[in-house]
């Protein structure tokens, strides 16, 4: 069991850090087939925000407003300080510099950090982020990530997760397999292939990479339609059928890994939107990701909402 339970701004100092520059001049290790080593467990402990706030203007912010936004966002949250039962634990967040910078958002382009959304997509962020709390009419209106059965932690673009935010990374010379510690899943990313048939989909998409350098460049593509929202704390968006997410993974440190993303998909954005952010080295196993077991909690908030209709 882990025994960190972070809050996003308790004590608003510790969840700011501000580390030194990487050195520019850093040569990862390599593997026997030349390639930089990505291999190891690593952890997305970046608590800046997805989009950026409300007030905020530009990208790099000072401390004294990084701290005022892990305020509002702790305010907004549940508390997480400590557990409430002796198995529940959250993995630490904090906000950190991307190359000495605290930033107002991972999204870096467009330039207002926020989600270049189309009307419709707007419409729907709106909804979704009112209903989650009473889309209680069958277990087909939960989010998939309540469900057990996908979180943006998995899925691509790989973003963070509320409880864990551990990942594997195991390199051959014809895959490289990200496995994430939240539901379980493995992604496998098939180097110097072809993408699959478009009618083969999947949640996750099919993934195919290749080296630009020291950087590992992955292109997904065909993600499945019936599960194209990617919902959790602070995340609201949809990754089309038609979308293609690109993800740039660069070791920059021996214990830091770049990881900017970028989402293109015109059926819900009126332009492609990038984002950056950063994975540190963490020594730690996966453990098992037990989401809910039978999904009793389910079953509950089912009944629930059959009382609220009665009532």
């Amino acid at each position: 069991m882990r025994t960190c339970w972070p809050t996003l701004a308790c004590a608003a100092a510790l969840s700011v850090c501000v580390a030194p520059l990487a050195a520019a001049e850093y040569r990862p290790p390599r593997l026997e087939d030349g390639h930089p080593d990505l291999q190891g467990v690593w952890d997305h402990v970046d608590a800046t925000p997805l989009e950026r706030p409300p007030g905020v203007t530009t990208l790099t912010i000072t401390r004294e407003q990084a701290v005022a936004i892990a305020r509002a966002l702790d305010q907004v949250a549940e508390d997480r300080s400590k557990p409430t039962e002796p198995t529940e634990y959250f993995n630490e967040r904090r906000m950190l510099p991307i190359r000495g910078e605290l930033r107002s958002s991972i999204i870096v382009d467009p330039a207002d950090g926020r989600i270049p959304g189309t009307p419709e997509f707007q419409q729907w962020q709106v909804l979704t982020r009112v209903n989650v709390v009473n889309a209680l009419d069958g277990p087909e209106q939960r989010p998939t990530s309540e469900r057990c059965l996908g979180n943006p932690a998995s899925q691509p673009p790989n973003l963070f997760n509320p409880g864990t935010n551990l990942r594997q990374i195991v390199q051959t010379r014809d895959a490289v397999v990200i496995e994430s510690e939240v539901i379980h899943f493995a992604r496998i990313i098939r180097l110097n292939a072809k993408h699959s048939p478009a009618a083969v989909t999947s949640w996750s998409g099919d993934s195919i990479g290749w080296w630009e350098g020291d950087t590992l460049v992955v292109e997904t593509k065909h993600f499945t339609p019936s599960d194209n929202g990617r919902v959790a704390a602070g995340i609201t968006f949809l990754v089309s059928p038609a979308a293609t997410v690109t993800e740039r993974i660069t070791r920059v440190a021996e214990d830091e890994l770049s990881y900017v993303f970028t989402v293109d998909d015109p059926a819900n954005y009126t332009q492609p939107w990038t984002g950056e952010t950063h994975l540190l080295r963490k020594n730690e196993n996966l453990l098992e990701y037990a989401c809910h077991e039978a999904n009793y909690s389910l079953r509950f908030i089912l009944q629930g909402g059959r009382g609220q209709d009665a009532e």
